[in-house]
């Protein structure tokens, strides 16, 4: 099913630098007036992208002082946060670390609440996302593609997502949403689903998150879903997979 393009995503050339504007962390979007859906309603849509972060064995982040900041990397294929612990533990062979999977919007709150508890305001604590290489290369192509440059794409682009003009719509029991991906490859897929005589329409697209999630907001109803990773749905199968092979203790008589 096809839904109507909204205005504010089709100016994707030069004119998309509103739409790739910087930010420090996704909660510091700016004040505005009355949304229809509320900011937190929005970021709440981040539930289905588990980030994941190297803790120590209390489940604590385990920030990576730099010279003007800490900065906590936030991999979203577990793969890579895992190959990160290994050379972290190579070198530190005495730390207790783990990888821990938590639902991004979760980690967005988070990372502002470590901001206030840090006593030295001068570094602050910053979380980026780490995305695959694959889908970064490919968002370069598509904003390249529109006229932006290397440089505007590099100062706006923090997270890419990944969407079609018109919009590519997903029935969901509230009704037909408008969908983002923030994997390029899941967008492909969807798109080999729709008849080829729709395809064509359908053209890829890709913005920053928290424009995204900034326009979310703004419309007049709930009109959009975030698709869930390959990540989400493997840490759902686990989770099922482990709920099925726990013996089920028996209430007492």
């Amino acid at each position: 099913m096809l839904s109507r393009f909204p205005a504010w995503l089709k100016p994707m050339g030069r004119q998309a630098a509103s739409l790739l504007a910087p930010v420090a962390v996704l909660g510091a979007m700016a004040a505005g007036p009355a949304l229809a859906i509320p900011e937190a309603e929005a970021i709440k849509k981040l539930q289905v992208i588990p980030v994941f972060v190297i803790t120590d064995a209390n489940g604590i982040p385990l920030p990576i002082p730099r010279d003007e900041a800490l900065v906590l990397p936030l991999y979203l294929e577990s793969d890579r946060a895992n190959a990160e612990l290994k050379a972290l533990l190579k070198s530190n062979p005495s730390l207790k670390a783990n990888v821990t999977p938590v639902p991004l919007n979760v980690m967005n709150e988070k990372v502002v609440e470590l901001n206030k508890q840090l006593k030295d305001k001068s570094k602050p604590l910053v979380a980026p996302v780490v995305m695959n290489d694959a889908d970064i290369k490919q968002a370069y192509t598509l904003l390249k593609q529109e006229g932006l440059s290397d440089e505007e794409i590099k100062k706006g682009l923090n997270v890419a997502v990944f969407f079609t003009q018109p919009f590519l719509t997903l029935n969901t029991p509230d009704g037909p949403r408008g969908v983002f991906f923030l994997s390029y490859d899941e967008l492909q897929k969807a798109l080999s689903n729709v008849p080829q005589a729709e395809r064509g329409k359908l053209k890829p697209r890709v913005a920053d998150l928290t424009a995204v999630l900034s326009q979310i907001s703004k419309a007049k109803e709930d009109s959009f879903v975030i698709f869930p990773t390959r990540e989400y749905f493997r840490l759902v199968e686990e989770g099922r997979t482990k709920a099925q092979s726990t013996p089920q203790t028996k209430p007492a008589k």
